[in-house]
């Protein structure tokens, strides 16, 4: 594929990997909008897009503001697009958020959150943009999972719930979509220099940021790079890295084996840690209305 006079629809395109491949993009010579949530964001990520484009003056480089887990906000932009004739040959769904913790900790808001940012927010723009591509027999849409999206790891139930679900519509969507000449991408990026990450770094459990440590980061100019790569080529599956190449066949090859090794580092950071988190009287009172032990409780 040639991206040179390609429109291409990025969500979460203000920054991390959104950001670096809108830049690639306009590189190659593609019209690109942007989708996030700020605008302030929006501006200084197109400036840095412009900067980046092949031909500023003849690149159609815009943003537009919506939080696409709101199918409402999601839809007034695409018709938006469409009324002004702009129809997106190339849709890269990159809008996502994490927020890692133990199970028993978090909120079940946060499991919401995550799903429809992650899940909602990719299917909604899928549900827009799919039939235009299939009225024209043409287009790619790229889908955006994650290794934690084929393994499980420590401190993820809610982002990978969401990440699992992606994987899975994005197996049924290739299918459907193939026979009206619609190509379909999934991407497995694993842990990447990006604001997201560095949030997440903050609040992860010790289990997690263990298993991490074993995780080469990559920069998401490489991802970029990568993924556009595997979108030329008419890649399905996308695995950015070594590494990311390495863990998908371990999990393929070594399947329930796999937990062995992930479990013997969350065993071994624990022991050091005096053993797992305990279970707070708080929550045991919120969920089942206990009254909290106190000092000369019998």
């Amino acid at each position: 594929m040639d991206f040179a006079g390609k429109r291409a629809l990025v969500t979460g395109g203000s920054s991390g990997i959104g950001k670096a491949t809108a830049r690639a993009l306009a590189a190659a010579g593609a019209h690109v909008c942007i989708i996030a949530r700020t605008p302030g964001k929006i501006d200084e990520a197109l400036e840095d897009i412009r900067s980046s484009a092949a031909d500023p003056s003849g690149q159609t480089l815009i943003g537009k503001p919506a939080d696409v887990s709101d199918y409402a906000q999601a839809q007034a932009v695409v018709r938006e697009l469409v009324r002004e004739g702009w129809e997106p040959d190339l849709l890269f769904n990159f809008a996502g958020i994490a927020h890692p913790g133990y199970f028993h900790e978090l909120p079940l808001e946060v499991f919401r959150r995550t799903m429809e940012t992650n899940f909602f927010g990719t299917l909604h723009m899928c549900k827009l943009v799919a039939p235009l591509m299939m009225r024209r027999r043409q287009g790619h849409i790229v889908n955006t999972s994650s290794v934690a999206g084929f393994i499980g790891v420590f401190g993820y139930t809610a982002y990978g719930a969401s990440k699992f679900a992606v994987r899975g519509f994005t197996d049924v969507l290739r299918s459907e979509l193939k026979p009206y000449g619609v190509r379909v991408s999934i991407l497995f990026p694993p842990d990447t220099d990006t604001p997201q990450l560095w949030e997440e770094n903050k609040i992860k459990p010790a289990e997690t940021r263990a298993l991490a440590g074993n995780v080469k980061v990559m920069r998401p100019e490489e991802v970029a790079r990568q993924l556009l790569r595997g979108v030329a080529r008419g890649q399905y599956i996308i695995l950015p890295g070594l590494e990311s190449k390495l863990v998908y066949m371990a999990a393929g090859l070594l399947g329930a084996k796999l937990h062995w090794f992930l479990d013997a580092i969350v065993r071994k950071t624990q022991q050091e840690r005096g053993g797992p988190p305990p279970v707070r009287d708080e929550l045991l009172a919120e969920l089942y209305g206990l009254r909290e032990q106190s000092d000369g409780d019998g």
